[in-house]
């Protein structure tokens, strides 16, 4: 990665900047001894049945809570949301109540797998002009305007309910997602919080008909630095993982992408998910069959 990478991270220590990686590796040598605390999940997966563009996420979503268990995240600490259930406000209820039970140190997870959009920027910090936003539906199972939620208010709704000692990590499985988590807006600062998208904002993220192909690769990475023995890893060498499952299995068009908040970067957080038992990944054991 050589000096342009030492010149990269020196500035986001330095100057506080965002860490940002568009598909390609990043440093990955755990530079944190803090690899305690609890984990605690909200996953957010829909399919989007009752509207005219469905998916396969709730696939994704039941990957996800198959991995935390093998990985022995207690189930009172694990909330998963499908469907009709992911309303905006059911969404902001259950981060509120997340946030009063992690302590400081622990981790919290937040994975949703479900369209993105663009939305109208109103506050003026998009160079594009554009707002990504999460597309949450109405208790009926449409998505209009109001039922979206922007990068703005998920910032906002994150950095109000979860204490600056809580290390957070933010995974999107959606089109247009590369900076949902919007780490330029509130008081991000200071904090340990990661995010990985599926693309960029101007992308969309593939749907296989079995699920997304970011939830895959990960997933694949997981269980491949599970076979050669690594026990404790770095978000950032999770990412190069799943970087190399993607080229290797889909060779997608996708730039999977990570970002860091302002003056953290990947090699700072320990990789939280890390199966107890012997794992195999969906697309692995499909390959068994």
């Amino acid at each position: 990665m050589g000096q342009a990478l030492g010149c990269l991270v020196l500035s986001v220590k330095l100057c506080g900047e965002v860490y940002k990686a568009l598909n390609t590796p990043v440093e990955e040598d755990l530079a944190a001894d803090d690899t305690e605390g609890q984990v605690f999940a909200l996953i957010c997966a829909l399919d989007y049945k009752q509207t005219s563009n469905p998916l396969s996420c709730s696939i994704d979503g039941r990957n996800v809570e198959r991995l935390l268990a093998s990985c022995g995240v207690p189930s009172e600490n694990i909330v998963s949301m499908y469907d009709e259930q992911c309303t905006k406000e059911n969404v902001l209820a259950q981060l509120e109540s997340i946030g009063q039970r992690c302590g400081n140190g622990d981790y919290f997870i937040f994975y949703y797998s479900g369209h993105g959009t663009n939305l109208k920027d109103y506050s003026g910090d998009e160079a594009d002009g554009q707002d990504e936003a999460f597309c949450f539906v109405t208790p009926d199972g449409q998505i209009n305007y109001d039922s979206c939620m922007s990068d703005d208010d998920f910032a906002s709704a994150m950095t109000s309910f979860f204490g600056e000692d809580v290390k957070i990590l933010i995974l999107t499985d959606c089109c247009h997602s590369g900076t949902i988590a919007d780490f330029k807006t509130g008081d991000w600062g200071g904090r340990k919080a990661i995010s990985i998208a599926g693309c960029l904002d101007g992308q969309t993220s593939g749907d296989i008909g079995r699920g997304g192909i970011f939830t895959h690769s990960m997933l694949l990475a997981i269980a491949e630095l599970q076979g050669e023995s690594e026990e404790t890893y770095s978000v950032g060498k999770l990412y190069n993982k799943t970087l190399q499952k993607d080229d290797e299995v889909f060779s997608s068009q996708q730039d999977i992408c990570l970002q860091c908040a302002p003056g953290f970067m990947p090699n700072q957080m320990a990789w939280p998910l890390v199966p107890q038992q012997s794992y195999t990944s969906p697309m692995g054991l499909r390959s068994l069959n």
